[in-house]
């Protein structure tokens, strides 16, 4: 993979790219009589990667517990290598004191499989998360390991398997060579050698092919931000200003307000990073037409009875100069003839009628998801897409909900003020929400075990629900319960279960309370129609 948009993404990959972690028995044992082939040159690994100002750490495990500990250290390591032999100490001992007409289980691959499973298994990183898993092997049979680990991993969601190679939703697992391998009579498996000297290179460029894209390089680029400011933000919220902070506490009306307030500020003092250090400049201008140049997608869309092939020529004249100029020249270009206004006048007509309805369609090949653009919706209105597992959720404003019984959705319009400090039953307010057929107007869109659903608002007045709930136990607020399957439910004083869906942003939120405040606030008069019309002319 080469390119102008691949270079500039292996660039910002290399940003953020810090911590690579190495796993093998024989990383400092080096003997004379020993198997090369399978050894670990550590100064030679260690050496190659300070050259690229990487961290890079090599541990040799000796028994149980080290791979219990490495197991949780691969977790945070950024790529982990480990060998696809790990022989502990009691492994060799069991082996030697095994009679001979025992026979036992071949022991390799079973310490790698443990520590690739724990990655796996992560609450937080989870195969879900972004990682590189390399399996660094000076065994000859790089297709038998691959099909082992597939084999091995088959509980795992997601699981794909290519010819040296293992997906488990987004975390690659590569199995390579060891640079001693003796592999000369087999040229696919020289192939896949990687020399000590090559592996920096080797595993930016495979992460590389993980994260190449216009939304995943500016989020890599603002971590890799926030990772080298680190020490700065620590400076401006330091230790010293702990005295000021529990004045300004004690003088506040509500208290507990000041909480939600250093979240703000220090969310204010992230963005102005993001800001000054221009991490918005992944999706300029520049690398979106380098974007395009990577992609081979060809549709066709209908214009006054004329197909338009909507090509990587087109998609960039549409990106600098607008929709309209980019069907003229498309028009031009497919010798329709000359242009006359009822023409254009339908090209504005399709911007302004048809285009949204289209969505990333036109961009995206045949592979790709179709669901990108309710993936990407979801990006720009709920803050609970990054809550974990282990984090309980709260009944506060923006909180979508759907009863048990009757499958109704409900979305939380209670001031965030009054979803605090509650001691006894307390009534929040609710707007009902409609699940619409494809084709019908929606304002929300949420997931539901894996598939889409578009949602209307019923903001009329009249719909409003008001719903009993008591603080749980040791709360002053609503938090919500887990059910045998997983799911987060709040409960009423009647027993009602509703079960907990999403939080959406605040700023929303806000606008969902604001927009049924407007029509509470409405004023009807008795007046003279005739009056009344004449205040309406233009």
């Amino acid at each position: 993979m080469d390119g102008t948009f691949f270079k500039t993404s292996k660039k910002i990959a290399n940003e953020f790219l810090q911590s690579v972690i190495f796993i093998d028995d024989e990383a400092f044992d080096s003997k004379e009589n020993s198997d090369k082939s399978h050894e670990l040159d550590a100064m030679a690994i260690t050496n190659a990667f300070s050259k690229t100002q990487k961290i890079c750490a090599v541990y040799n495990p000796m028994d149980e517990s080290d791979i219990n500990n490495l197991a949780a250290t691969a977790k945070k390591a950024d790529v982990t290598v480990i060998d696809w032999r790990i022989n502990l100490k009691q492994d060799i001992q069991q082996d030697e004191n095994e009679e001979e007409d025992v026979e036992s289980d071949d022991p390799r691959g079973s310490h790698t499989i443990k520590i690739i499973q724990e990655i796996l298994a992560d609450v937080v990183s989870g195969n879900e998360s972004l990682k590189l898993i390399l399996v660094y092997t000076g065994d000859t049979d790089l297709k038998g390991i691959t099909n082992e680990i597939y084999n091995r991993l088959q509980s795992v969601k997601g699981l794909k398997k290519e010819k040296f190679e293992v997906t488990a939703g987004k975390v690659r697992i590569l199995v390579v060579g060891k640079p001693f391998i003796k592999a000369k009579h087999l040229p696919e498996i020289k192939k896949r050698i990687v020399p000590y000297s090559d592996l920096p290179d080797f595993i930016l460029t495979e992460f590389t092919k993980m994260t190449v894209g216009l939304i995943s390089n500016f989020v890599l680029k603002s971590l890799a931000v926030l990772r080298n400011n680190t020490s700065r933000l620590l400076r401006l919220f330091n230790k010293n200003l702990d005295p000021a902070f529990l004045s300004h506490r004690v003088l506040l009306a509500n208290n507990e307000d000041s909480k939600q307030q250093l979240v703000e500020m220090l969310t204010h003092s992230i963005q102005a990073l993001l800001d000054y250090y221009k991490t918005g400049e992944a999706a300029s201008l520049e690398n979106i037409m380098a974007w395009i140049e990577t992609r081979d997608s060809s549709q066709k869309i209908s214009i006054s009875n004329k197909q338009l092939v909507v090509e990587k020529k087109f998609i960039k004249d549409w990106v600098k100069k607008g929709f309209v100029e980019a069907c003229k020249s498309q028009w031009k270009k497919s010798g329709y003839g000359r242009l006359n206004k009822s023409q254009i006048d339908k090209f504005e007509k399709y911007e302004e009628k048809q285009l949204y309805k289209e969505g990333s369609k036109l961009f995206r090949t045949a592979a790709e998801n179709e669901n990108i653009d309710s993936e990407f919706s979801i990006l720009t209105h709920h803050k609970s897409n990054v809550k974990q597992l282990s984090a309980t959720p709260q009944l506060s404003l923006g909180t979508i909900i759907r009863e048990e019984k009757k499958k109704s959705f409900y979305v939380c319009i209670q001031a965030r003020c009054d979803s605090l400090r509650i001691e006894n039953e307390r009534r929040f307010l609710f707007l009902p929400i409609d699940s619409v057929e494809v084709g019908k107007k929606f304002d929300l869109v949420i997931e539901d075990t894996g598939s889409f659903l578009k949602l209307r608002l019923r903001k009329d007045t009249f719909e409003m629900r008001t719903i009993k709930f008591l603080p749980s136990n040791k709360e002053d607020s609503i938090i919500a319960s887990k059910d045998g399957e997983g799911k987060f439910y709040f409960e009423s004083i009647y027993k009602e279960k509703f079960i907990w869906f999403a939080d959406l942003k605040d700023s929303h939120s806000q606008r969902i309370a604001n927009d049924f405040a407007s029509k509470m606030s409405r004023v009807g008069l008795g007046e003279s129609e005739w009056l009344r019309r004449r205040a309406n002319q233009h």
